[in-house]
């Protein structure tokens, strides 16, 4: 096998593998009661796409973020697109202000799932509860929407390990 055949191969390879892993998150994030805590489920697909982007870079990032964004609008009870769009822009923003602005570290991970957690959970807050101005409409932000928030960011040093770790493996055979 030639150098160029094998680059190739690991090429596909690695985007098979990541595509299976999106998958294994998605199965994950929708079985039922699975990650519950008091009721509260995290989203297992936004975080790791954004903390993926942030090792691949914004093209595949934002490739494998609409990947993602679809993955969740396919279990959700939203618009088909919203997640799509929006886990694309998150991603593709974080690739890029990983290559030109920030480093490659934990704590600016988890600020860019935070930021895009917050965006994501109360834009659809707004659009499924407070623009139809449901009674005590407050309350499922405080508490349901806030944890949801919190939880997901809680698990980016698990993405950002397992990213770490196969996106090293991938780039070290490449070479």
């Amino acid at each position: 096998m030639t150098a160029i055949e094998r680059k190739k191969f690991f090429s596909f390879f690695r985007y098979v593998v990541y595509a299976i892993l999106f998958l294994t998150l998605y199965v994950l994030q929708n079985t039922p009661s699975l990650f519950s805590v008091y009721g509260v489920k995290p989203i297992l697909l936004i975080p790791a796409a954004v903390v993926f982007a942030m090792y691949e870079g914004e093209f595949v990032g934002g490739v494998f973020g609409a990947l993602a964004g679809m993955l969740c609008d396919l279990g959700g009870f939203f618009l088909f697109g919203f997640d799509a769009i929006l886990t694309l822009v998150f991603s593709a923003v974080s690739g890029l202000l990983t290559i030109y602005l920030l480093r490659r570290n934990l704590r600016n991970a988890f600020m860019m799932v935070f930021v895009s957690m917050l965006i994501r959970c109360c834009l659809t807050y707004f659009f499924m509860y407070h623009i139809w101005q449901y009674e005590d409409v407050a309350s499922i932000f405080w508490d349901s929407t806030l944890w949801v928030i919190l939880y997901s960011t809680l698990l980016t040093p698990v993405y950002f390990w397992m990213w770490r770790k196969l996106c090293g493996f991938f780039h070290k055979r490449m070479e």
